[in-house]
């Protein structure tokens, strides 16, 4: 089915300018350079310089290695002191390789890329657009979500949603170096647009699992907390008519790759009941985490509102 015309609200990728020259953007297109190149070696050796990364941000970590243990903490109550150090140390290792991996979801050669793609489960996605049906892939913020972004463009045509970056030339690199592998990333305030590519069949990327504003969400348990849920996935279901295809992602154990695996699309959804419905969506979240708990976004601050009355964690 043809997507809709895209809006004027801006190119995507944006125009390249000469002011990206300018000597205060030197930094940048440095760090840029470096990242390139590391994307040219060997998978292995971007693993072990990601781990190696991902070592020195935690002992830099300051107030996001703080808040990625406090949830870690507050989520996992049954392991041990030392288990959920440990599960900690691994995170960082993990946010370490996603830094890696940015530069590998940007310039890494497609044979590469391809021979460490795994894939379950896509017959999910195929089935609501053969009748007629757009679909929301209801996923979620961990580490190696660049390079599967880049994956999942490579399987079927899909727009994402993100929020712009404020440096210029990162911006740009981004987007145009995106734009290879994924039809269009547009962002978070052009909702509309999104909106009516997916009411028009297309397939869009969504993830829910971060703590919004209190007005735009509804408390429900997450490992067994009341968190902050955003209801947008309920109100775009009804505006689009679409189906959310519940999608798992993770990096596979040594050089082995990336798995993704999409799941059957929820029925009876949404129920018309907001706190039920966010209840399933986060019990969607948890048992993602579950697979592989170290490559969740944990610096997050996922428990930032609290219901009234309720103390901060952080």
């Amino acid at each position: 089915m043809t997507a809709p015309a895209r809006d004027t609200f801006e190119p995507y990728p944006p125009r390249f300018t000469k002011n990206l020259l300018h000597p205060k953007h030197w930094p940048m297109w440095c760090l840029m350079g470096l990242w390139y190149v590391i994307s040219q070696l060997p998978f292995g050796w971007q693993l072990a310089m990601g781990r190696n990364l991902g070592r020195l941000l935690k002992l830099i970590g300051g107030s996001r290695a703080r808040i990625a243990r406090i949830n870690i903490e507050k989520c996992f109550p049954e392991l041990s002191t030392q288990e959920q150090t440990t599960l900690l140390n691994q995170h960082f290792e993990a946010l370490g390789i996603g830094f890696i991996e940015v530069g590998f979801g940007w310039w890494g050669r497609d044979k590469v890329v391809a021979s460490l793609t795994h894939i379950e489960g896509i017959e999910h996605i195929r089935k609501p657009q053969a009748e007629g049906k757009g679909v929301f892939l209801l996923t979620n913020h961990f580490t190696p979500l660049e390079i599967v972004g880049r994956i999942a463009g490579h399987q079927f045509p899909c727009r994402v949603m993100y929020r712009k970056n404020d440096n210029p030339v990162f911006e740009w690199i981004s987007c145009t170096c995106r734009s290879r592998h994924v039809d269009e990333f547009i962002p978070h305030k052009a909702v509309s647009h999104f909106l009516n590519y997916i009411r028009n069949g297309g397939v869009g990327i969504y993830m829910a699992d971060q703590d919004y504003r209190a007005r735009h969400s509804v408390f429900a348990p997450f490992f067994g907390i009341p968190t902050a849920t955003i209801r947008k996935p309920t109100e775009y279901v009804l505006e689009t008519g679409a189906a959310i295809v519940p999608t798992q992602y993770w990096r596979l154990p040594g050089t082995q790759g990336y798995c993704i695996r999409f799941l059957p699309a929820l029925e009876n959804y949404p129920s018309g009941d907001d706190v039920a419905d966010a209840t399933r969506i986060n019990k969607l979240t948890e048992d993602h985490i579950r697979v592989q708990p170290e490559q969740y976004l944990w610096p997050h601050r996922r428990f930032k509102h609290r219901p009234e009355g309720e103390k901060s964690f952080y």
